[in-house]
């Protein structure tokens, strides 16, 4: 592609049209799947003094949200195909609120807290990315970049309206009512979104042009299959990527705070440098989507690790300083705000959307998997030496390996637009009859 047609404007107003109301009911729902686990943290107090259980149980919910999306996204790609969106959507809902009632029904037994996670994590794989992704992906061309950057802002929104709201609840009612308030808000706000604004091509208005949904059909019937994409080393070089970055990224976002505070920062000054986090995450999301639709998008993707990298590099020499901290805080959450966005949107790039929904599930589940276990380890880690200095050395190796990987994945090429070779075969066999 040359350098002309990349220097495009940043969307067709039409896209954006057609689309917008897709984006912002697929961004509540980014927001909701992140606010789950993410007021975590405020909850914990309460549980320990309630039932005396240690904090790595408490934390192992995200643990076991992270492996049954590794498990199960295959399957819920394929679901969401058959389906459609729309309506898988709706049943994920449905099925989400009575699985939040459970855990906030959770007893002094520990056996009830995993079993309520497990049940309540099979249900949130339906509300993962994969899900908003692919109806919004499905609606943008010359603007996919900067739409999947806003859908996914929602999480750094979580991060950062969630745990105050959590702790002002905790505050008035105790930690069960957190489950039950974030239930009624997913019945009353993102399933009304859903049945009114959450559409793809099909569902649009049959008025639109020819040109669009042809468009879209046309880039739904070409690329790879799953099996296909298995024998790209293109693929496996995003899921081993996938791997490491989410093992670094995991274990630095949850333990960032002790990192700085033991480091040498006033927990009052550490708290306040986190929250910077939030922040950067969401400005990191809408500054590489931006950046997809204007430069190499595989760049973008290598400088995020890169951000992700110099933080990890400065978290390993940090002396206490604020200016550090702050440093670390900020380019964890600037390159961390453009890793799945680059998952989102080089999937279609290289792999065409013929099997976008299993790919893209695969590669989230590989990053999510990772990122769920490292903090446990890390944790692990930190108990047994008494320090975090045994764990940085490890995440810049997989950093550096992981940046290695995104600079030599080469271009697209025709992956994407090619027909997959099930659909070469009824044309053979159809000569074959011809002659």
């Amino acid at each position: 592609m040359n350098m002309a047609s990349r220097r495009r404007p940043l969307g067709q107003p039409n896209e954006w049209k057609r689309g917008w109301k897709t984006v912002a009911s697929s961004s509540t729902g980014v927001f909701f799947m992140t606010s789950f686990v993410s007021v975590t943290g405020i909850v914990m107090g309460p549980l320990v003094s309630e039932f005396g259980w240690p904090r790595s149980l408490i934390m192992s919910n995200a643990l076991i949200c992270s492996i049954l999306v590794l498990l199960l996204a295959p399957a819920a790609g394929s679901l969401i195909t058959r389906l459609g969106p729309r309506r898988f959507a709706m049943f994920a809902i449905l099925a989400a609120v009575p699985g939040l009632l459970l855990i906030a029904l959770a007893g002094g037994n520990v056996l009830t807290w995993l079993g309520a996670w497990i049940i309540f994590g099979a249900i949130n794989v339906g509300l993962t990315p994969l899900l908003w992704m692919t109806a919004v992906v499905s609606l943008f061309e010359r603007s996919r970049g900067l739409a999947i950057a806003l859908t996914l802002s929602g999480s750094g929104a979580a991060y950062f309206f969630c745990p105050p709201f959590a702790f002002i609840i905790v505050e008035q009612f105790g930690w069960r009512a957190v489950y039950v308030s974030l239930a009624a808000l997913l019945l009353v706000v993102q399933l009304p979104l859903v049945l009114i604004w959450f559409l793809r091509p099909g569902d649009l208005d049959q008025g639109q042009s020819a040109s669009n949904s042809g468009d879209a059909q046309a880039g739904e019937a070409t690329g790879q299959t799953m099996r296909e994409a298995l024998r790209l080393r293109q693929f496996w070089q995003f899921a081993i990527l996938s791997v490491l970055v989410g093992m670094a990224e995991g274990a630095l976002t949850l333990h960032l705070y002790p990192i700085l505070n033991e480091g040498g920062l006033p927990a009052a000054s550490a708290a306040w440098i986190v929250s910077l986090f939030g922040g950067a995450l969401i400005v990191g999301r809408i500054l590489s989507g931006i950046l997809f639709d204007l430069v190499p998008p595989h760049h973008v993707l290598t400088g995020s690790i890169g951000l992700i990298l110099i933080a990890s590099v400065f978290a390993w020499c940090f002396a206490g300083g604020p200016i550090e901290g702050v440093t670390i805080s900020s380019a964890l959450g600037l390159g961390a705000g453009g890793i799945v966005n680059a998952l989102a949107y080089l999937t279609p790039r290289y792999f065409g959307m013929k099997a976008y929904t299993s790919i893209f599930g695969m590669l989230m589940g590989a990053f999510s998997t990772a990122f769920g276990i490292s903090p446990v380890v890390a944790g692990y880690l930190r108990d047994s030496t008494g320090n975090y200095a045994s764990i940085f050395g490890t995440l810049v190796a997989a950093l550096a390996t992981a940046l290695m990987l995104s600079l030599f994945l080469g271009s697209a090429g025709r992956l994407a637009t090619a027909p997959s070779r099930q659909d070469a075969k009824p044309s053979i066999s159809e000569a074959a009859q011809g002659d």
